[in-house]
């Protein structure tokens, strides 16, 4: 599988770890996004790691993906980082998922980014 996804709802969060995902995949990432909006509550958070992947998105795979922003807006997003060690991902991220798209170089700083949207 080109991604994990887990939902931690002590923490009210969803962590994804994408390894590459291609124009096959998001159909079932998509499926797995919904069910894991259905276990959150309003002000969840998000962390999408994608250290782990050798390239960028391709232009339909990220035209595809577009949707997951809106629908995590619309369940009550409380704040989304993305882990990246590539100004390209960091761009490509920006770009698909606007304002809310912080970025961190690590996964630590990125949760310590969303625990403190808590206090």
């Amino acid at each position: 599988m080109p991604y994990t996804m887990e939902v931690n709802t002590a923490k009210n969060q969803v962590v994804v770890k994408a390894m590459g995902l291609t124009e096959a995949d998001v159909p079932s990432y998509i499926s797995d996004f919904e069910k894991a909006m259905k276990q959150l509550k309003p002000g969840f958070t998000g962390i999408t790691d994608v250290t782990g992947s050798p390239t960028i998105l391709s232009p339909e795979v990220a035209a595809m993906l577009a949707p997951t922003g809106e629908m995590a807006v619309a369940n009550g997003l409380g704040g989304w980082v993305y882990v990246a060690n590539s100004p390209i991902w960091k761009m490509q991220m920006k770009r698909l998922f606007g304002s809310f798209a912080v970025h961190y170089p690590t996964y630590e700083e990125a949760d310590a980014y969303l625990q403190s949207l808590k206090k």
